[in-house]
């Protein structure tokens, strides 16, 4: 049998022992947490991830519950369809959907910079089809791993995530029906601005991992962005992308931005008004 605080039945209304009861259940919980936190930080910092540092990293487990992204159908089945193209997860995902219409009223096409096998990308080139956007979704990314690693990115040589082709991204845009994508190879913005010269962008996800890769994506998109554009930096919150949360952290001193730091590992950066 359950104990009186974990019953199934709550108290009744007029129960004296109820807030007691309210308190022991919550005070067990906010333990159990803190404990499986520290469990998973052990873990992980064990086996998967020894760059985890615990003077600046934790194992974040919010406690909020509304989760809307159960009450979208089509998110649900468009990211089961990608979630072999993908390692971004389901809450970031449904960030990237969500973001996605919030942008309706603004000009201008979506850019995703880091594209691996075209997950977020026909994500995104799907949420925009089915809002009706009439925008292009340009996809970014050298196919043969990351680039430009320096000293900030000390998880980085260079060339990781290689393991993707062209064909991979154009069979999951086929799979889906997608006809608002299009694909630029090469290394951003180096080699494939000039395939973009003229258009502005709404709506921007970088995905490259390292801070030089960021800085000089983000440098070139900024004046090709209206205000209430939206840049999502899909590395901020890891502790093997430390470039990136350096990076958005020099941005937090724009004055033409706000920047905000998601407990699910994004950093957001709304532009606030047009550039000078």
């Amino acid at each position: 049998m359950l104990p009186k605080a974990y019953s199934a039945r709550p108290a009744a209304a007029n129960s004296s022992s109820q807030p007691e009861d309210l308190k022991m259940a919550g005070s067990v919980a906010r333990t159990a947490q803190r404990q499986l936190g520290h469990l998973l930080f052990w873990v992980r910092r064990n086996f998967t991830e020894p760059t985890l540092d615990p003077d600046r990293d934790s194992v974040v487990l919010p406690v909020a519950t509304y989760s809307p992204w159960l009450l979208d159908d089509d998110f649900l089945r468009v990211r089961d369809a990608v979630s072999l193209h993908t390692l971004v997860d389901q809450f970031r995902c449904w960030e990237l959907w969500h973001l996605a219409g919030q942008v309706q009223a603004i000009e201008g096409d979506f850019l995703e910079v880091g594209v691996w096998r075209g997950g977020t990308g026909c994500l995104l080139a799907s949420r925009v089809a089915m809002l009706g956007l009439g925008a292009t979704v340009h996809l970014c990314d050298t196919f043969e791993g990351v680039v430009k690693a320096t000293g900030a990115d000390s998880h980085y040589q260079g060339g990781e995530h290689a393991d993707t082709s062209e064909s991979l991204v154009r069979g999951l845009a086929d799979a889906l029906d997608l006809n608002n994508i299009e694909l630029h190879r090469g290394i951003f913005p180096d080699d494939v601005t000039g395939d973009l010269d003229g258009h502005r962008f709404r709506f921007a996800h970088i995905d490259v991992d390292v801070y030089e890769s960021g800085r000089r994506s983000f440098e070139w998109l900024w004046p090709r962005m209206p205000a209430g554009g939206i840049v999502v930096f899909d590395d901020f919150g890891f502790s093997t992308t430390r470039g990136i949360a350096q990076l958005c952290h020099e941005l937090e001193s724009r004055t033409d931005a706000v920047v905000l730091q998601n407990l699910n590992g994004h950093a957001v950066v709304v532009k606030t008004r047009p550039a000078d």
